[in-house]
């Protein structure tokens, strides 16, 4: 019988403490650690039980979890997450355990998540959705590019999930762009955000889903149509009340605009973010006049490029009423407008506007509080100092993308006091990608505003100039979690990624449990070499060998082979979850990536999965 005296010092926490706790762990260390501790704490984290995310869990937490966890509580699941960009292999496991009883184990779920899935395993994954009476959410983040084979395949196998019940598919900006034929047509599809190749995609889209009420669309692939012209057979969405087109690499005309507001006849919220040579794009007299006369809320935002004169620009100003507030930045050739406030989880700030921004953005703050991603682009005569000016308006950002450029212009920059950044306590990834900018130092003022900073992603020598200095060493040793190095940028880099580099990076972030290497600047081991013709100072010819003769796999120094075998001693002690190496491995690695990691590496004595992903040239190692 259980007494007040063994009842642990856990258990007489209140639920509020508990609760704050469980911030700082992960779903599945919540429900390992507290379902069946008692009634209570089982009932506090009834949230967690309904809403499982398998993101960065290791083989064996997720192993328990399907095989003995999911059986007992899978009737209370209602949205699941399943992340195979941190448990890079994690889509296996789950359809070897659920693939054809899915129904039965999870007969109340309504949505799932999936995050860096390729087609194959996406249309294995979906073809096993069916019959579950609640489900009618996908949500796909960061899902790679799909093969010409399986094009048509993955978009009916998505839409027609679930026996055609899915009424909600959520795409990310980071994913691929799907295509339509020209008779798809799926009626149940309500709620869509989704990328397209080109404008002219937009025909189809729109035939083939003719009921739907919200649609976020993102045309962002450098792509020009050379098919028919926009607009052609463009059908009325009858039913659409929101909707927002995101299309900033192709310009844009007001008659082309003019020929889509003509199929939205009900729309009530627009949102429209585009690319423009048109001058009357930028005229708030003509947009506003042409506006669907249903639409109660609009958000606009535009890049204009042609030559303007500063009179141009005051007539611009002028032509927008108070009711539609504007932020405009110009330069000689170019203009960016946009209302207030900003109304797009995205911010994508082009090089040809950055030089002049940072000065006319002063106490803005609440117009871009929707923002969740920045993209700065930056060259060396925009710096990052500059560039933090720019961030310090995003107060809620989760994401900031940073690319620097080299030019060979030269341009002497006037001295300007160090930006003041805001916390940034949503924060959590930060990629760059390009150059070294000259004020690199600076960057230490971005890492100390977002405590909760878990991800970089940078180019190996950038990586390195900020282990190197100890300001930002401090900060980021102790934040970051997830670490993807980059190949440089250039082939003159002074430093590239070896094995000598490997102990500092590992002590420097001890709390790295995900790592993703680019390595294609290393050569892969020779062949494999037969045991018994490994005789020193032999003098027979070669002898015939037995197809049954162990060999032994002959890892040269300086080898990308080499490399994996340091990366995995060195972060031993890290307790990786999922290790990622892009690069030209051997034969044998790539025909039998588990095989070779047990025989020739620290992983020999312990459980993983591992295999070489030749659509992506990436090595996969989950632990």
């Amino acid at each position: 019988m259980t007494t007040s005296c063994n009842k642990s010092t856990l258990e007489t926490l209140p639920d509020e403490i508990l609760l704050q706790i469980c911030k700082y762990l992960s779903c599945a260390d919540i429900l390992i650690s507290f379902i069946g501790l008692n009634y209570r704490i089982t009932q506090m984290i009834t949230q967690y039980r309904h809403h499982i995310s398998l993101h960065k869990i290791s083989l064996f937490r997720s192993d328990y979890l399907c095989e003995n966890m999911f059986p007992q509580i899978g009737s209370q699941v209602r949205s699941l997450l399943i992340d195979c960009c941190y448990s890079v292999l994690q889509d296996d496991l789950f359809i070897k355990y659920f693939a054809k009883k899915i129904s039965i184990t999870f007969p109340q779920l309504e949505r799932i998540s999936l995050v860096a899935y390729e087609d194959n395993q996406l249309i294995a994954l979906l073809d096993s959705l069916h019959d579950l009476n609640h489900f009618v959410e996908i949500r796909l983040y960061s899902l790679f590019g799909i093969s010409q084979a399986n094009r048509l395949k993955v978009v009916r196998s998505l839409f027609q999930a679930n026996n055609h019940r899915v009424t909600t598919i959520l795409m990310d900006e980071e994913s691929t762009f799907l295509r339509f034929q020209q008779n798809d047509s799926y009626l149940n599809i309500i709620r869509l955000r989704i990328n397209l190749r080109a404008r002219t995609d937009l025909s189809f889209l729109f035939h083939a889903v003719p009921n739907v009420q919200y649609l976020d669309v993102i045309i962002d692939e450098n792509y020009y149509s050379s098919e028919a012209a926009f607009g052609q057979n463009l059908p009325p969405l009858l039913h659409l009340t929101n909707f927002e087109l995101r299309s900033i690499t192709q310009p844009w005309t007001l008659e082309e605009l003019l020929l889509l507001f003509a199929q939205l006849p009900i729309v009530k919220n627009l949102s429209l973010y585009l690319l423009t040579h048109d001058r009357r794009l930028v005229d708030g007299n003509t947009i506003l006049a042409s506006l669907p006369s249903t639409v109660q809320l609009f958000h606009y935002a535009t890049y204009f490029i042609d030559n303007m004169d500063i009179d141009d620009i005051d007539d611009i100003l002028v032509s927008w009423p108070s009711s539609h507030p504007i932020m405009c930045f110009h330069e000689e050739t170019s203009l960016f407008l946009h209302t207030l406030p900003w109304g797009f989880t995205d911010f994508h700030f082009p090089s040809l506007i950055n030089k002049k921004i940072s000065c006319e953005t002063d106490h803005l703050n609440d117009y871009y509080s929707s923002v969740q991603r920045l993209k700065l682009q930056i060259d060396t005569n925009f710096t990052l100092t500059k560039a933090l000016g720019i961030i310090s308006q995003f107060h809620q950002v989760k994401r900031i993308t940073i690319t620097i450029t080299d030019t060979s212009e030269v341009s002497k920059e006037e001295q300007r006091p160090l930006p003041h950044i805001p916390r940034l306590s949503r924060l959590h990834r930060v990629s760059i990608y390009g150059s070294i900018p000259s004020d690199l130092n600076n960057s230490s003022i971005l890492f100390n505003a977002a405590p909760n900073l878990v991800r970089l992603d940078l180019p190996f020598e950038f990586l390195w100039q900020l282990i190197e200095n100890q300001q930002i060493h401090h900060v980021l040793r102790h934040q970051i979690t997830s670490l993807f190095i980059h190949e440089n940028t250039t082939s003159q880099s002074s430093i590239t990624f070896n094995e000598k580099h490997v102990p500092t990076i590992a002590s420097t972030f001890f709390r790295v449990d995900v790592l993703s290497v680019t390595l294609t600047h290393l050569r892969h081991s020779p062949i494999a070499v037969p045991n018994d013709n490994i005789v020193e100072n032999s003098t027979e010819p070669n002898l015939p060998i037995d197809e049954d003769q162990q060999t032994n796999e002959v890892v040269s120094p300086d080898s990308i082979e080499s490399m994996v075998i340091c990366l995995l001693q060195e972060f031993k002690e890290h307790r990786l979850i999922g290790f990622g190496i892009r690069g030209n491995f051997c034969k044998k690695l790539q025909t039998d990536a588990k095989q070779w990691l047990q025989q020739n590496t620290i992983l020999s004595d312990q459980r993983f999965e591992a295999v070489f992903n030749k659509q992506i040239d990436q090595l996969l190692i989950w632990m």
